[in-house]
């Protein structure tokens, strides 16, 4: 247990920061509303500014992506509204896998040195085929059991390529950003509890269970291959 500890080194704090911080960020967010929404509303450009804020602090895992798509709908709209709110969660993505890399790749990598079968598992999983990559990566951004910080963890801490990277999370979050924004151009306060459609937890339990079937079938046929006998 000790030594797996070591191995791991700072990817456990890592993982509980990328969970806790957005929650307390929304808490944060939530109650100061009225403090920070309205100088943002009347600023002479208020989407370079959003955009700035919402990515720098999704991509540190500061506030989760929901709260910054709402804020998104609210300030420009639907539409616009969710455009900004996908550039601002594709720049936050860019940016936590960035950082998070530097702190944890190494660590996993060295993990998965010592463990062959493990390695040969994730090769399969995420580095033979770019495009199977895109589809595991968006089938993981679409599932609710996954938050966006955690994932850039662990995207970044397995080495996925980054155009990959992007491309899935495009295609994972944006029917979310846009149910989301579309909620929030509804609002005038802040409620984080509204844009989670029921349509959406439909798409995001399927995504689950495809995610894992996927990932399953993989790494059993991996496995399969480096136990057959060698010709």
């Amino acid at each position: 247990m000790g030594r797996r500890a070591a191995e791991l080194g700072a990817i456990g704090p890592l993982a509980v920061f990328t969970v806790v911080g957005p929650s307390v960020g929304a808490v944060v967010l939530t109650a100061t509303f009225g403090s920070w929404y309205g100088g943002l509303e009347d600023s002479v450009n208020p989407a370079p500014l959003f955009f700035v804020c919402a990515a720098i602090l999704a991509g540190l895992s500061l506030i989760p992506t929901h709260a910054s798509s709402l804020v998104a709908g609210m300030l420009f709209g639907t539409a616009p509204g969710s455009v900004l709110a996908m550039l601002s969660v594709l720049a936050a993505a860019l940016l936590g896998y960035r950082v998070l890399a530097q702190f944890s790749r190494a660590r996993a990598t060295l993990a998965l040195a010592s463990r062959p079968r493990a390695s040969a598992v994730h090769r399969a999983l995420l580095h033979h085929s770019g495009r199977r990559t895109i589809w595991i990566i968006a089938l993981i951004r679409l599932s609710p059991l996954m938050p966006f910080a955690a994932t850039n963890l662990l995207m970044a801490a397995s080495g996925v390529r980054l155009g990959p990277f992007l491309a899935g999370t495009l295609l994972g979050i944006a029917p979310r950003v846009i149910v989301v924004a579309a909620a929030g151009s509804g609002l005038a306060e802040l409620d984080l509890s509204q844009g989670a459609d029921r349509r959406l937890l439909i798409l995001g339990a399927l995504a689950t269970a495809a995610a894992l079937f996927v990932a399953g079938r993989l790494a059993s046929r991996t496995l399969r291959d480096l136990a057959a006998p060698a010709r």
